[in-house]
């Protein structure tokens, strides 16, 4: 059987441009409930608003496919 692959997104916070453990749980409980398993995840540098650097972290998650 093949995996099937997903990354979700979760943004740090608007005034704080820091990133969040509750934001980033709630994320990893909701996909594990829909059958996803956690496979890896990587903070990275994007923009707000085109030009504002902003913390992301990007969660992989597999599923038998």
């Amino acid at each position: 059987m093949a995996k099937t692959y997903k990354v979700e997104e979760v943004n740090s916070g608007i005034c704080t441009c820091t990133l969040r453990a509750g934001p980033t749980q709630d994320v990893i409980d909701s996909n594990t409930k829909q059958g996803w398993k956690f496979e890896q995840m990587q903070a990275i540098i994007g923009r707000r608003c085109g030009c504002i650097p902003s913390p992301k972290l990007l969660i992989v998650f597999s599923k038998e496919g």
